[in-house]
């Protein structure tokens, strides 16, 4: 287990640096404890039979990465006026097509975005920049974050044969050797592969069919 300002290695099941962890909650089990970390990318991870010190460790790390990061700010250019409620995003950014695939600000970065804009005055945004389809830039997201449609990209996604194959699960790449698995028809259903050594499944078992699934994709 290795924790520090930087990175979070918790083998078999995690090992990543804390810009591509969301958020961080631990769940009592007895007198140990559940560590549920949620990356950007929306995966869950459980990591089982943690120590009280094992999460106080974790969160003082994370919280010290959080103290070191740069905050977002929502300012004009300098020497530039403050300008009325509906040129306020203009003046501070714009739409970016070489960052439309730019990872999630985490969600509650946003909420505090579209509150200070509230503070701001910010109540109409029907005459607010509206946010690029499919686009992942921080204009388009925080765009999307003040109209309140998070999930119209994925409306008009385009839908392949291969989408269209039975699957018996759906698989996503997290981080080097680690897999999210889930259920297509249950995304609650949802577990962690590791493919390093040695090789291990947050469901428990070994050779389990989560483990083949990975192996075979």
């Amino acid at each position: 287990m290795i924790i520090t300002a930087e990175i979070l290695s918790i083998p078999p099941y995690l090992s990543t640096s804390w810009k591509n962890i969301a958020s961080l909650h631990a769940v009592p089990a007895g007198d140990q404890f559940t560590l549920v970390a949620t990356l950007n990318s929306g995966a869950s991870i459980s990591i089982p039979s943690l120590s009280k010190q094992d999460i106080d460790t974790i969160f003082e790390a994370h919280a010290r990465y959080g103290s070191s990061r740069p905050q977002l700010r929502i300012e004009p250019p300098i020497g530039v006026p403050m300008p009325a409620n509906v040129d306020l995003l203009n003046a501070t950014m714009q739409h970016n097509p070489e960052q439309a695939d730019s990872p999630e600000i985490p969600k509650e970065i946003l909420e505090k975005i579209a509150a200070i804009a509230k503070v701001l005055g910010l109540n109409d945004v029907s005459e607010l920049p509206k946010p690029e389809p499919h686009c992942n830039c921080p204009f388009c997201q925080i765009a999307r974050a003040f109209h309140g449609c998070e999930t119209e990209a994925k409306i008009d996604e385009h839908v392949t044969d291969k989408d269209l194959q039975f699957r018996s699960w759906d698989i996503k790449q997290t981080a080097e050797n680690l897999y999210d698995v889930t259920n297509p028809l249950d995304d609650k259903e949802r577990y962690t592969v590791f493919l390093g050594d040695p090789i291990g499944c947050t469901c428990g078992q070994k050779n389990c069919e989560h483990i083949r699934a990975v192996l075979n994709s």
